[in-house]
């Protein structure tokens, strides 16, 4: 009787490109030479880190501290190598990883893997962007006292406490990822965890002048406004620099509300225009670009209506109070009523006049040749919109200041230094926003040591960095090689999401059959991606 041969399905998807990166980028090898060989392990650190990336960029519902789970009728000794099967992929191996990579020092093997990403894709470095955001675990983590924070080359344990919460979660504990990304399709080049009331104003410059070597600088730093203070300016000497400046600076105050002639203005990008100063604030010299924005103009002067909404109902009130009052003469209702105008922000309080009132010593009509007791005064008045407040508000919509070290107009035009704070936008806060994506399922976190917590803050920034690198690499060999993919319409497209791109895979199989392997649903546009990301030996087996 002739036997069936043995049939072994697995679910391939996208992770083989995935895998394809992480090769490239020699993730594995780095990690082991950093960290060292461990006796008697069957998974290395530096495989065990691969699966966890692999895990974190599968997109499904597993929380990655079960990762485990996740192998289970995945192609693992393809994707990982031989003898490696989900049963070794088990949560014990995941908590000894994560305790390997903090003994390393997560930052310092972050700028490793980052270092032999930029050799594998030598991707151009113009700016780089800097920024931080919280995470909030859920647990006790004791008071949040006990943790620290050296002033060496690596955090010793982070605190693990309340803090500004930008996860609007202010009842749980956070701790703060700070990022660098190169304005290079956001491609994160340093990750470092801080405290959860970090300040960021004194951790981010610092966290740039001590990896100040290590990073190899692109052209400008790109900081918030959080970091322009005279402090920061001086330890920023050697950087050229792009911060936005604090409108609660009084410089700028005068300069965002100040009347300008029309003729001052010049036109920058595409619905902005601007003019610039120079300043010497905190004793560096530096240009201020005053920029005024169409659309942001727009949504201001919308705020300014529900504001003068608000403002009257509060100025209806002074005014009830004020005509509640009486006066000993029409002098002082005057004054107070030039004073409570004066305090009302967008409106002006308008005397009509006062009107007598005489008080008598008893209830009833008066007797004839009776004396009142007392003369006094009610304020007659009317609200209105102060017309000068409503212009001097309405001057400021759509104003921001920039600020630059670079006094080079012409290595550095206006318009170049708002598009490279503009930049923050789609590199270190897009890739805040890809890590809190609910499909990522790293946003809240719970172990047992904050130690733990720090390293799986950096698998979560490693999983930015592979999702990065791949999407900006496909889209320049699309863009090189003349070629597209399918979008979610169908039609041609040589800037695909990577997400996307994962979302085309999802059909994609591997089948073992008779000791021989074949992909299935393997269509020409899979092809392409996987010839263009060198992932062929996970899916062009044949």
């Amino acid at each position: 009787m002739e036997t069936t041969p043995n049939l072994q399905v697995y679910d391939l998807g996208h992770l083989g490109l995935v895998a394809s990166i992480l090769d490239q980028i020699g993730l594995v090898q780095t990690v082991d030479r950093f960290v060292g060989p461990r006796p008697g392990e069957k998974v290395s650190t530096g495989m065990a880190l691969k699966a966890a990336i692999l895990n974190a960029l599968g997109f499904v519902t597993s929380p990655l501290y079960l990762f485990g789970h996740f192998f289970q009728g995945k192609p693992t000794e393809l994707l990982l190598g031989p003898g490696i099967t989900p049963e070794l992929l088990n949560d014990d191996r995941m908590g000894r990883m994560l305790d390997s990579l903090y003994a390393a020092g997560v930052t310092e093997l972050f700028v490793e893997v980052a270092k032999s990403a930029r050799r594998a894709f030598p991707f151009p470095v113009r700016a780089l962007h800097v920024d931080s955001t919280s995470f909030h675990v859920h647990g006790v983590y004791g008071s949040g006292e006990e943790g620290q924070t050296d002033t060496g080359d690596e955090p010793l344990v982070i605190r693990l406490t309340h803090g500004y919460s930008r996860d609007h979660r202010p009842d749980l504990k956070q701790w703060v990822m700070n990022l660098i990304c190169a304005d290079t399709g956001g491609i994160p080049l340093l990750f470092a965890p801080g405290d959860g009331n970090q300040s960021d104003q004194e951790a981010l410059v610092l966290l740039l002048a001590r990896y100040r070597q290590s990073l190899e600088l692109g052209e400008v730093v790109v900081l918030d406004g959080a970091s322009y203070s005279q402090e920061n300016l001086g330890a920023l000497r050697g950087f050229s620099w792009v911060m936005r400046v604090p409108a609660t600076l009084k410089e700028a105050k005068v300069l965002l509300r100040e009347e300008l002639p029309q003729e001052a203005w010049r036109p920058l990008l595409p619905g902005y225009r601007g003019l610039e100063v120079e300043s010497e604030y905190g004793g560096v010299r530096q240009r201020w670009l005053l920029v005024e924005s169409q659309e942001r103009a727009r949504m201001e002067e919308a705020s300014l209506q529900q504001r003068i909404a608000r403002a009257e109902g509060e100025a209806r009130k002074v005014l009830g109070r004020l005509t509640a009052r009486t006066f000993a003469c029409e002098a002082d209702a005057r004054r107070a009523l030039s004073e409570a105008s004066g305090r009302l922000p967008l409106h002006r309080l308008v005397y009509l006049g006062v009107q007598e009132e005489r008080q008598w010593e008893r209830v009833g009509r008066p007797r004839k040749g009776e004396r009142p007791l007392a003369v006094v005064y009610r304020l007659r008045a009317r609200l209105e919109v102060d017309q000068e407040k409503l212009e001097r508000a309405r001057r400021g919509l759509g104003r921001f200041l920039l600020a630059t070290n670079v006094l080079d107009r012409e290595g550095l035009p206006p318009q170049e230094v708002l598009r490279r704070y503009k930049d923050q936008a789609r590199t270190v806060e897009r890739g805040f926003r890809f890590l809190k994506d609910p499909l990522f399922f790293a946003e809240s976190t719970f172990l047992k040591r904050p130690e733990r917590v720090m390293a799986l803050g950096m698998v979560m920034a490693l999983a930015l960095l592979v999702y990065a690198l791949g999407e900006w690499a496909l889209r320049r060999r699309l863009w090189e090689a003349g070629s597209s993919l399918p979008d979610q319409k169908g039609r041609p497209t040589a800037k695909p999401t990577l997400r996307w791109v994962f979302q085309l895979f999802m059909w994609v199989r591997l089948v073992e059959l008779g000791g021989r392997w074949f992909v299935l649903n393997l269509a020409p546009h899979h092809e392409t991606a996987a010839r263009l990301l060198g992932a062929g030996r996970y899916y062009l087996l044949e």
